[in-house]
């Protein structure tokens, strides 16, 4: 078990270092926007454009990093939308199975099947060297290359959760038996 852990210790801290890129991609989309409004009101009062396409599309590039090389490190974190109204009623091990059965279901297949998916209209990016059809736009297939390695980081953080839970469940399953057999030689007494 120890090896799992390790595997997933290592998973966990490759995801928090994309969600340190995604942290500064929403830090460096905020002065690019503010660029873009100071340049855009600045920029009539003079006379001269101070914004670009360039620029507003350097925005939502910078979002969709912030979005997509985000997904794994807010699982990490457990930061993902979840329906509380049944979790908040349970105890832990009705929680923990619930949760390793939701990201071996759900989650897993989920994004493998995007990733895989997205792989194909990527390459065929690559091929062609897609590039906005807006003028002064930007490559768009550097930008797309995210979508399916952003996919399996949220598969790689997956699993990292579907092992952390696996293993809480069989220490309470020892914890459990251990108990057990307390009440057993308490019973006997």
């Amino acid at each position: 078990m120890k090896q799992w852990l390790t595997i997933s210790n290592r998973i966990d801290k490759l995801n928090r270092a994309f969600g340190a890129i995604a942290r500064w991609a929403i830090l460096l989309m905020l002065g690019l926007g503010l660029w873009n409004v100071i340049g855009r009101y600045l920029g009539v009062a003079i006379g001269h454009n101070l914004s670009s396409n360039t620029l507003i599309e350097g925005q939502w590039y910078l979002f969709d990093i912030a979005f997509l090389l985000g997904l794994g490190w807010t699982l990490q974190r457990q930061g993902h939308v979840r329906v509380d109204i049944l979790q908040g009623r349970w105890d832990k091990r009705r929680q923990t199975q619930v949760e390793l059965l939701g990201t071996l279901l759900l989650l897993l297949p989920f994004a493998i099947g995007v990733m895989a998916i997205s792989i194909e209209p990527t390459m065929h990016s690559w091929r062609i060297s897609e590039i906005s059809p807006d003028p002064d736009g930007l490559p768009r297939y550097w930008i797309k290359t995210l979508i399916p390695l952003s996919f399996f980081l949220l598969s790689l953080q997956g699993i990292s959760e579907a092992i952390r839970n696996w293993t809480i469940l069989k220490n309470l399953s020892w914890l459990n038996k251990s108990q057990e057999n307390r009440d057993k030689e308490n019973h006997f007494d």
